[in-house]
């Protein structure tokens, strides 16, 4: 699911709002024969269009506000002067926009600013023309001024209980990210931990077939408790980089098997993947590599390749090593061993297909939805 700021919400609501209503002004205008109206909400309907579209391309929230408001604001001028000083309700309601977008000392300003220009217009409009009603009518004068002072009254307020809950919500947020930290940070101690207690109970074991089992299950642990170091050490609790996490997996592994081998990591961009995602495959990576550094290399080539693109639909993973020694598929599917076992459940849980070929090494392929998790 897609989150929106508070002010992105605001700045989109503002471009389809004022689009609909130049567009609609447009073909009233020319329905009621106001062509130089018409013309009018037609350009700024235009530049509107324009601004919207940079935005879209390029995710400028300040080039964005920026440009919303001038036009909206120079619409106002030019409809108020061109429909003969009446249309005075689009002007007053512009600062509604700058008290939603801005903050409340700018709002101010640039209210301040807007009404000034207003009133100068109206001033010149007296002056040059001395029998137009709206100007030296007082009840439409008395009116527009009320509707004025309304909007910066609701601005002012809006801004004082709006921001007050955003500063508490800010607070309560920081106040759970820093427990969730607390939590990563522990599971992974503890599984650091169980980890070590393994690494003891190695040095002691003298069955070399113990050995190896408990080195495995030692690898399996850490490649969890990676997940959550890196969770405790970054802001962002639900999405992780699957290129840094698979790079600093593969180094931990090599330190823990005292092996020299060259691992590549290729992705065409950053993903940032869900925490049960990242897990599964972090599983499966582990006891790729495991067996890689175990039964996979000779003296001279050795070699890892990890690929993680994506499809419209599909995650693609791909694992290579460098591999000399011949491969029988068929057994290699229906092997029995525990490392096998645990990455065709994670492929069944991530709803996934995986293929395995063998050609200057083994290649394992795997499609994953894009909805796994």
């Amino acid at each position: 699911m897609s989150y929106y700021d508070k002010k992105e919400v605001f700045l989109l609501g503002f471009y389809y709002g004022f689009g609909l209503e130049m567009a609609t002004a447009t073909l009233l205008d020319i329905w009621l024969g106001n062509t130089v109206d018409a013309y009018i909400d037609f350009f700024f309907l235009i530049l509107t269009g324009i601004s919207f579209i940079a935005y879209r391309k390029h995710r400028n929230q300040t080039y964005a506000i920026r440009d919303l408001v001038i036009i909206a604001t120079l619409t106002t001028y030019a409809l108020f002067i061109s429909s003969g000083y009446h249309t005075s309700v689009f002007f007053t309601i512009v600062p509604l926009g700058y008290f939603l977008l801005f903050s409340l000392k700018r709002s101010l300003v640039y209210t301040a600013i807007h009404y000034t220009i207003i009133i100068a217009i109206y001033l010149y409009g007296r002056h040059t023309q001395p029998d137009n009603l709206y100007l030296h009518d007082p009840f439409i004068l008395e009116s527009t001024f009320m509707g004025a002072m309304m909007i910066i009254i609701f601005g002012i307020v809006y801004h004082i209980a709006i921001e007050n809950s955003y500063r508490k919500l800010a607070a309560s947020d920081h106040q759970k990210e820093l427990l969730l930290k607390e939590v990563h940070h522990r599971v992974k101690n503890n599984l650091n931990i169980i980890s070590s207690m393994l690494g003891l109970q190695i040095l002691r074991e003298d069955n070399p077939r113990i050995k190896e089992m408990l080195g495995k299950n030692k690898s399996r642990i850490k490649s969890i408790a990676l997940v959550h170091e890196i969770l405790y050490k970054h802001d962002d609790f639900e999405k992780i980089n699957i290129r840094e996490y698979f790079s600093q997996l593969s180094g931990a592994l090599l330190e823990i098997y005292d092996r020299e081998v060259n691992v590549t990591i290729k992705t065409d961009r950053d993903y940032l993947l869900p925490f049960d995602l990242v897990l599964r495959l972090g599983i499966i990576t582990n006891e790729l590599i495991v067996n890689s550094l175990k039964h996979a290399f000779d003296k001279t080539e050795r070699t890892i390749t990890m690929q993680f693109n994506a499809e419209k639909e599909h995650y693609i993973y791909a694992y290579h090593d460098s591999s000399t020694e011949a491969v029988e598929l068929e057994e290699s599917y229906t092997r029995k061993g525990l490392g096998l076992r645990l990455i065709r459940m994670m492929v069944k849980q991530l709803d996934a297909t995986m293929t395995l070929q063998s050609s200057s090494g083994l290649y394992f392929t795997f499609w994953i939805p894009r909805h796994a998790h």
